[in-house]
């Protein structure tokens, strides 16, 4: 296990800067020093694999993907190495975890949400919309009453390094909440151009979710059917001089949006819009999780690698079944 030390940048001023996010209309941007999130140094867990994605917290074990190498690896802390979970995982993107602490997978390779447990295998929750097939699905998050959310871009529609080819019968991506007790879906969002990342705020009456072609997180009141409304901007971290885009999201028990951004990820206060920290990766970001005992390590996907670092802050979210 490697580790690299990789520090959070210091002063507001310099990190304000950096991202090119503008305070919202009426706030000021805050003077202050950057709370120092970060407690240790950053930490290859995994390394060698293709595209990582989809980390996941299952209360003692990581779970992640290798998209185009169809299988999904599941570490446990301690170990010298992830170890395989199953495969072929029909190139499985996002990860987290349905009420009863069962693994839900959006795959790219299907277009399809399904869900898979060691008894069971692999089981479709969901592959259609209105009677058209879904796109991709990318990414999962739970509501504390059993609502699943998901994004749903194009990306596995085209074949060889994500997906398989297969028409594209809905003609626009989407953002969803379905019901599975109730046996409903309705459709949050059909606006965005690459709909990514998904997470709910602490009072979960607010979903963000990321845009990777713009670069911007938005924010949704949810109601208690799912539906969305009250669409907003949290924030655009266009940052052309750095590589990586907005794709995974999470958040804290404060309610900072924790996003993977040009440079690696950002911390931001989604009251202010702004970015109030920053931690560099050494390869580009595509997703994150909390995990650990107290949800305070971050796990982070990075293309070929996946790493950790210890926080001060405590993780929420449907992938850690808390």
């Amino acid at each position: 296990m490697m580790g690299r030390a990789m520090r959070w940048m210091a002063g507001a001023a310099a990190v304000l800067m950096a991202s090119g996010a503008p305070a919202h209309e009426g706030h000021a941007v805050p003077d202050c020093p950057i709370p120092r999130i970060v407690e240790g140094s950053l930490e290859t867990i995994g390394t060698g694999y293709t595209f990582t994605e989809g980390p996941a917290w299952d209360g003692t074990r990581l779970i992640f993907s290798d998209i185009p190498g169809d299988t999904v690896y599941a570490y446990t802390p301690g170990e010298d190495a992830p170890e395989v979970l199953y495969t072929p995982s029909a190139m499985a993107n996002g990860h987290t975890f349905d009420r009863e602490g069962r693994l839900l997978n959006a795959e790219h390779g299907s277009g399809a949400l399904t869900r898979w447990t060691p008894e069971g295998g692999r089981q479709v929750v969901v592959e259609a919309f209105e009677g058209k097939h879904l796109n991709s699905p990318n990414d999962i998050a739970v509501r504390s009453d059993g609502v699943i959310v998901f994004t749903d871009p194009p990306y596995g529609l085209q074949a060889g390094y994500q997906g398989v080819k297969r028409p594209d019968e809905l003609g626009f991506s989407g953002v969803y909440a379905l019901d599975e007790a109730k046996g409903r879906m309705v459709l949050i969002d059909g606006t965005l151009e690459r709909p990514n990342g998904a997470a709910f705020s602490p009072d979960e009456k607010t979903l963000y979710v990321t845009d990777s072609a713009t670069q911007k997180v938005w924010a949704y009141s949810i109601a208690a059917d799912g539906s969305g409304s009250r669409k907003r901007l949290v924030i655009d971290v266009t940052d052309e001089t750095k590589q990586g885009r907005v794709d995974g999201v999470r958040v804290d028990k404060d309610g900072l949006v924790y996003v993977t951004c040009p440079g690696g990820i950002c911390v931001v206060d989604p009251k202010m819009g702004t970015v109030i920290d920053r931690l560099e990766t050494p390869k580009r970001a595509t997703n994150l999780a909390w995990g650990g005992p107290e949800l305070s390590d971050l796990y982070i996907t990075a293309q070929s690698d996946v790493y950790r670092v210890k926080t001060r802050a405590h993780g929420i979210g449907s992938s850690s079944r808390r």
